[in-house]
């Protein structure tokens, strides 16, 4: 018995973006999905490079551990490649994207994830969702700061913990090996579709639809009918006996020449233009140039201007808080330890009459802790909605 994938994938741009950051990939053994972020240039790039890292693993692996092995190699050299283009060119600076990977062995499921994207999988009715959003108000959520019914509004929901790029640290991932069951369904997302579909309608979408393919056009429906403020892409897996015979499918900004229109504007540029700045480097140095091809017409498709309604996602710094925090800290330290100087440096009055210096000695000793006071408090105030535990 032969068991596999029947999968189908769809990407929307929406109604709102004007240009696709997600990218998807269904195939017989491998599902990707992938959420760019960076502005309209960056975010299709980044997801693109996830994509092309992973899909290149799209065959039966010879087990669960070999799946896992591969996947975070894969991913580690996308992150890697995200890196450098980010820190070579200042205007690729913050981009990245989030990554769920499935890849099939045998006899089992290995999953990788970072990001907010979502996995589902729908078993016997019912829905689950198989992957934790790494944000930040997931976070709050996990550490009951938050309900969840309050997260779904959270002004920082799309503050990210967790993405590949922007940062040289390691990739931390979430791995699991997922139970490999004929019968399942399962569902990979970008938050265009989960951030204004709930689960309860997502559940029973994929419970009626007939096909994976009937799933997608259905699903991507819903989140236009919401809307659809932004790129929205699914990829549906059912796992079934004799799986068909079919090519594998590409969404989304993978599936497009994003550079293809920046080639274009290149051979167009006239010698007189290109020799206008003094600056300008020799076409003869720039070809000896030890520089990757896609990367330098990647570097021309950033705008100067980014679009108002594409919002770079940011990645949230923990270092750069808690430094804001200490520096706090030590201004509130050196105005207490002044204050405290200055008042105690203070003539005492003579005691010309026996009342007065009582009230004016209990007038001193009262003010200053009264206005220590009213300095500490504001302190802990900052200190409080300054400072987050880092997670790891």
């Amino acid at each position: 018995m032969s068991i596999g994938f029947n999968y189908a994938a769809l990407s929307d741009i929406g109604k709102i973006r004007q240009s696709n950051q997600d990218s998807g990939y269904a195939g017989p053994n491998l599902l990707i999905l992938a959420d760019g972020m960076g502005g309209p240039a960056g975010g299709d790039i980044a997801s693109s490079i996830a994509i092309d890292h992973v899909r290149g693993l799209d065959s039966l692996a010879e087990s669960p551990e070999d799946a896992l092995e591969s996947l975070r190699t894969a991913l580690g050299q996308a992150h890697q490649e995200l890196c450098e283009r980010s820190s070579q060119d200042p205007a690729l600076a913050g981009f990245g994207t989030t990554c769920i990977a499935i890849r099939r062995s045998e006899n089992a499921l290995t999953m990788t994830h970072i990001g907010d994207s979502r996995a589902y999988r729908l078993r016997g009715g019912e829905l689950r969702q198989m992957t934790n959003d790494h944000s930040f108000v997931q976070y709050l959520v996990d550490t009951g700061q938050l309900t969840q019914d309050q997260a779904e509004n959270h002004p920082q929901r799309s503050v990210l913990l967790r993405v590949l790029g922007d940062s040289q640290e390691d990739v931390n991932l979430d791995e699991s090996h997922p139970e490999l069951k004929v019968g399942d369904r399962w569902l990979l997302c970008s938050d265009g579709l989960c951030g204004f579909v709930s689960g309860q309608t997502i559940g029973k979408v994929l419970y009626h639809s007939e096909t994976p393919q009937q799933a997608c056009e259905s699903l991507v429906e819903l989140a236009l009918k919401a809307g659809g403020p932004d790129n929205v892409t699914c990829v549906v897996a059912d796992i079934v006996e004799d799986a068909p015979q079919s090519e594998p499918q590409v969404v989304g900004a993978a599936a497009t020449d994003r550079l293809a229109q920046v080639r274009r504007q290149l051979d167009t540029l006239s010698e007189d233009t290109l020799s206008a700045s003094p600056d300008s480097p020799d076409p003869a140095a720039t070809d000896a140039r030890d520089e990757d091809e896609s990367f330098s017409a990647a570097r021309a498709a950033v705008p100067t201007e980014p679009l108002e309604e594409e919002t770079q996602v940011p990645k949230f710094r923990w270092g750069r808080i808690i430094g804001v925090v200490l520096g706090l800290l030590v201004l509130i330290g050196l105005f207490l330890g002044a204050l405290r100087y200055g008042m105690s440096s203070r003539p005492t009055p003579p005691p010309t009459a026996t009342l007065t210096s009582v009230s004016e000695t209990e007038s001193t000793d009262t003010s200053p802790q009264k206005e220590k006071t009213e300095t500490e408090n504001p302190s802990q105030t900052e200190t409080s909605k300054s400072a987050h535990p880092d997670k790891s």
